[in-house]
């Protein structure tokens, strides 16, 4: 009879032990943590992202004037913060769908390294490109209909909102109890395509990864063992939830002491910049602007990076917690856990399948 998804809490624990401590490897956990912000699985605990709740503003004083003072936002060309929004557009859009190729990738990668104990990135991208590309593909057509979906929920939703602010200047309680039933139904797509998001990246990706099959087939196969077992599945979905709630509380602690430890310093030397800047007659014009953005941006991915490597028991235990209740259901994931050949959970490290050929771009 397969295990629960209780059942395998305790190998799930040993497993992450024995592949971050035993030994020690602190390369090992540099690598993971790349991984981690890759894929996003850092935040899977919910105590790993707590980065952003950072204030995006701070206040300030409206009787002196810095270099860095909102006043001086009136003297910019309108033609060049038009350029430097269009730049930011653009460059968000190619961002994004750069960080969902990589992501799908990523994935692959982590399910290797979660599987052999060993994390790889130069060798192991290179052979999961193929798969990653189908996921890549599947991930895109999911965010575009979502966000489709999405907008033509709220679009009834906005119009007689900003109608009823330009025309009263406030909003009744009586317009927002009239939009409860679209916000509730609204609320439960989206659990639905997060719930998606996690079957995909727990169960459809391993499917892919050792049978060498596309996305929807994957799919086909996952949904039909679901079928089969809903109340196993169901208690999968459930221990995990409790499981991240638990992760989030210990890990928003530990993150919560590594950022205000790394903020202090951080905030002297911004205080010491700026006051140099102000000695040194510094304006604020594109140049300030762009050089700070810069600067703002290495120093968060700096900060993202020092969380992702806070958090990377997590990255390995929750993908991990996937692989043994799955395995337990799934005999090609179960040969690779427990090998024959003995020396332990995930001794022998697993040659993935032939790649199939990527599909033709979609249009």
């Amino acid at each position: 009879m397969a295990k629960s998804a209780v059942d395998v809490i305790g190998v799930t624990f040993e497993h992450t032990k024995q592949q971050l401590l035993q030994p020690f490897r602190l390369g090992q956990w540099g690598r993971l943590a790349l991984l981690g912000m890759a894929t996003g699985e850092m935040s899977t605990g919910g105590g790993c992202n707590s980065i952003a709740t950072l204030p995006s503003h701070f206040p300030s004083s409206h009787g002196q004037q810095s270099f860095m003072a909102p006043a001086g936002l009136p003297h910019f060309d309108p033609a060049v913060i038009g350029s430097m929004i269009l730049v930011l557009v653009v460059g968000g859009i190619v961002l994004g769908l750069v960080w969902i190729y990589v992501a799908s990738v990523s994935r692959f990668l982590l399910f290797e390294a979660v599987l052999r104990k060993q994390c790889e990135l130069g060798t192991a991208w290179d052979r999961w490109q193929g798969q990653g590309l189908r996921l890549f593909w599947f991930q895109l057509a999911l965010a575009v209909i979502t966000l489709g979906i999405a907008g033509l929920m709220l679009l009834p939703l906005l119009i007689p909102l900003f109608a009823a602010i330009k025309g009263h200047g406030h909003v009744g309680p009586g317009l927002i109890l009239a939009f409860l039933p679209l916000l509730l139904i609204f609320g439960v797509f989206s659990l639905f395509m997060l719930l998606v998001a996690v079957l995909t990246k727990d169960f459809v990706v391993p499917m892919m990864a050792l049978d060498g099959v596309g996305v929807f087939e994957a799919w086909r196969r996952v949904l039909a063992m679901m079928k089969a077992e809903k109340g196993g599945y169901a208690g999968y979905i459930g221990m995990k939830i409790v499981l991240a709630i638990g992760a989030g509380v210990v890990f928003s602690v530990i993150t919560g002491i590594v950022l205000v430890i790394l903020l202090i310093p951080g905030a002297v030397v911004g205080a010491i910049a700026v006051v140099i800047g102000k000695s040194a007659g510094l304006s604020l014009n594109a140049a300030t602007l762009t050089l700070a953005i810069v600067v703002g941006t290495l120093l968060l991915g700096v900060l993202l990076y020092v969380v992702a490597f806070v958090c990377v028991p997590v990255v390995v235990f929750f993908p991990a917690y996937a692989m043994y209740f799955f395995a337990e259901r799934y005999p090609q994931l179960h040969a690779r856990l427990y090998p024959s050949s003995g020396g332990g959970v995930g001794a022998t490290a697993p040659e993935p399948p032939p790649l199939p050929p990527a599909p033709a771009p979609i249009g």
